[in-house]
């Protein structure tokens, strides 16, 4: 880092700018990654500047991560999911896509666990700056390609190519009914369901053979809905926490990791 001033040069084209209770990263015309695509097109990201409000660590990354204004951050919705990353080794040299990336958590650990490339969405720009600039902190951006989802079309899937497939798909994605106010609240709202409802309708053509799908789910509404539509959608899902549902409130901290797979075709 070389100081300038009162304006500190870092990663390249990221100007971190020294302020009063917080630090605002002012993003240059080059990327902050190398892969950074925003809707169906492939752009770098474009001029901006985003405040770092917190540093936060998690004990399955090396470094603290950044967070950036309006980005969510709540650890305790994916502790289970994280650790079963560290731990599985459905990870390892495996493509990934993770639907809501926030400050980019979840693929960082993907990341750190061996994957061999991670595709992160959001529907947030500073989130997708956010998880950009976490991954360059870290030296794996080379990894890890950001595209950003159009509020017109948040469909699940709506920024991915046609026929594109993964080995693995997380998400921690928002679990209560309401409708967003705010750039912020998508972390928090998904009206009617429909980003949930999208997930599963396409999830059998969105994995590789062999694929599936890790979801981190804090809400039993939602828990309930992803089992009914599972069994529409030949998916099986089983639930990897020993709590039972019927025991928790309408929404809970720590999140329930569901492990969501298409169902042999013997089986539908």
């Amino acid at each position: 880092m070389q100081l300038r001033g009162d304006v500190a040069t870092i990663l390249g084209s990221a100007l971190v700018l020294l302020a009063v209770g917080a630090v605002t990263v002012a993003l240059g015309a080059r990327p902050i990654a190398p892969r950074l695509n925003h809707g169906r097109g492939a752009h770098y990201a474009h001029s901006g500047s985003y405040r770092i409000v917190a540093w936060k660590r998690v004990d399955e990354l090396p470094q603290p991560l950044a967070v950036f204004e309006s980005v969510f951050w709540e650890p305790a919705d994916t502790d289970s999911l994280r650790r079963l990353i560290a731990a599985s080794k459905q990870v390892r040299e495996k493509h990934v896509l993770e639907i809501g990336t926030g400050s980019g958590l979840v693929s960082l650990c993907c990341l750190q666990a061996g994957a061999a490339r991670v595709v992160a969405t959001d529907i947030n720009s500073a989130a997708v700056a956010n998880a950009a600039y976490n991954a360059r902190r870290f030296g794996w951006a080379q990894r890890l390609e950001l595209r950003t989802v159009s509020p017109e079309r948040p469909a699940a899937y709506s920024v991915l190519r046609e026929g594109e497939q993964f080995d693995l798909i997380v998400s921690n994605p928002p679990w209560e009914d309401a409708v967003p106010r705010s750039n912020a609240e998508y972390a928090l709202y998904d009206p009617g369901f429909e980003l949930l409802r999208s997930m599963l309708a396409e999830l059998r053509t969105r994995l590789r053979p062999g694929g599936r799908a890790w979801l981190a789910y804090g809400c039993r509404s939602a828990i309930v809905m992803i089992h009914q539509l599972a069994d529409e959608h030949g998916l099986h899902v089983t639930t990897l926490d020993s709590r039972p549902l019927s025991d928790l409130p309408e929404v809970f901290l720590p999140g329930m990791l569901l492990e969501v797979e298409p169902k042999p075709a013997w089986n539908r």
